[in-house]
């Protein structure tokens, strides 16, 4: 018997058990508890009052790294029918020419001590920028502290890797925009995407067995392949990066993410591959049905096209609500990449490759 599969026979997600010794810092914890989490992190946000400086801005930067960023560009595309002004998620150490006087700046960082954040946020003050700042503490918030920039503070105890934060990312950065005017109707959705986070809890929750969990069913389909995460184009797109960078985190797997309809324009031909390959790969599509009909149309198409090559599963992200949509689609990503990390037998909270790399640079 391969390696791999014997791992995966010798663990049994239905008998927590098996894989306990696997989680020693909590994360099915974290994920089970994720709606107390999303409530939490709802009322620090509303507590936030924005000053006059930050009224009426031309554009909007969102700087972070990892989950921060992930929030940033779930909250992007939510707000994308409202804004009338361009929102940006910046990944790195600079920013934008445009920044300036008239630019909202918001800062996330679920440490506060995010090399790159720290530095961008630092040249946004420099301009003058509007500068909001989210963290638990660190760099940034004595930055914050230092300069009197409005400061969301969020709880560091009990202490999770920031990818296990999403809700304290998300949800001051979503009233951070509701309290300026740009999210208009964000209370009601937030009540909604918290009441649908609690029913998933209960639906993926280690005690209900394989045969009725969703998130265990496709724990089991990713094992031993290299998980392919299409989406339909906008808010399920950012959802799809999400799940990548999970499957990077937690199980500690490649994985990779593209949307229709580009992928139409390109990847489709990549999977004339040899289909000795092609077995290697784990394609699941989350559609949304709100998108245009020509788009569902393509992801039929493409199944057609694909049949002999690789079974392309979909997973229908339907909810009320744009916001309960991103949540239902990111929260399942947390059960099965989680679940997926104890079939391939690892610690869904190591991260030995980023903490090496930080080694690194600090000996610079």
């Amino acid at each position: 018997m391969p390696a791999r599969a014997k791992r995966q026979a010798s663990i049994d997600l239905d008998n927590r058990a098996s894989y306990q010794h696997l989680d020693p810092r909590g994360m099915l914890d974290f994920a089970t508890n994720f709606p107390g989490q999303l409530r939490d992190a709802a009322r620090i946000g509303r507590s936030f009052r924005p000053p006059d400086g930050l009224r009426n801005p031309k554009h909007i930067v969102v700087a972070g790294m990892g989950g921060s960023a992930a929030a940033g560009d779930l909250v992007a595309c939510l707000c994308v029918p409202h804004l009338r002004v361009p929102m940006l998620v910046s990944r790195d150490y600079r920013i934008p020419r445009f920044v300036g006087r008239e630019t909202l700046f918001i800062a996330s960082s679920h440490s506060g001590n995010t090399e790159e954040t720290f530095a961008a946020t630092g040249l946004a003050v420099r301009r003058k920028a509007g500068v909001v700042c989210i963290t638990t503490g660190g760099k940034l918030r004595d930055l914050a502290l230092r300069h009197r920039l409005p400061l969301i503070q969020t709880p560091s105890d009990p202490p999770m890797p920031p990818r296990a934060a999403l809700g304290y990312s998300l949800m001051p950065l979503i009233f951070v925009l509701s309290s300026l005017g740009l999210y208009p109707g964000a209370a009601q959705q937030v009540r909604e995407a918290i009441a649908l986070s609690e029913g998933m809890s209960d639906e993926f929750h280690p005690d209900v067995p394989a045969e009725r969990n969703l998130a265990k069913q496709l724990a089991h389909h990713f094992f031993g392949r290299i998980p392919w995460v299409q989406s339909t184009a906008g808010l399920m797109s950012a959802a799809a990066y999400r799940w990548r960078c999970q499957f990077n985190e937690n199980s500690k797997m490649l994985a990779y993410s593209s949307e229709y309809p580009e992928l139409n324009h390109n990847e489709i031909v990549g999977w004339e591959l040899d289909p000795r390959l092609a077995r290697n790969l784990a394609p699941v599509v989350l559609r949304e049905q709100s998108v245009p009909e020509r788009i569902l149309a393509r992801i039929d198409i493409t199944r057609d096209l694909l049949d002999g090559k690789a079974e392309i599963r979909v997973i229908d992200v339907i909810a009320d609500s744009p916001l309960s949509r991103a949540i239902y689609a990111v929260y399942l990503a947390d059960f099965v990449t989680i679940y997926l990390a104890f079939l391939n037998g690892v610690d869904p909270a190591a991260i030995y490759g980023i903490e090496e790399l930080k080694r690194r640079l600090a000996r610079l």
